[in-house]
């Protein structure tokens, strides 16, 4: 079976290292960039099933990612994290708010996963 293919934005170098950690341990295939404009820049970083986006980040804003990202790829899951309150969050496929677990992780990629296969 082929690993999910997934892509992390995080600013925080200790929460995205935290988030690569859980999601390799459920098996995935991981990109992680520190900025929006960074998973921009390369088309092989959107080539994903599921990315998880901080809200929260330098430049391009996570919620300007997330809807940049919803009209390019309108197939990939869209998992939002943020340490804001969950009724802040922009439409998403899977939350995962801060601090959170590794099954908070697993959670979020599961239910992104089958939203994406819905669609």
């Amino acid at each position: 079976m082929t690993p999910t293919r997934v892509l992390v934005v995080d600013d925080e170098p200790d929460e995205r290292a935290l988030i690569v950690r859980h999601l390799r341990r459920l098996g995935c295939d991981v990109v992680d960039v520190p900025t929006a404009e960074l998973a921009l820049d390369d088309e092989a970083n959107l080539e994903v099933a599921v990315a998880f986006v901080d809200l929260r980040l330098p430049g391009m804003s996570g919620a300007d990612l997330i809807d940049l990202l919803h009209r390019l790829r309108p197939a990939m899951g869209i998992v939002v994290t943020s340490v804001l309150d969950t009724d802040d969050y922009p439409p998403g496929d899977g939350w995962l708010p801060k601090p959170f677990t590794g099954d908070g992780v697993r959670q979020a990629l599961t239910a992104a996963l089958e939203v994406r296969q819905d669609r």
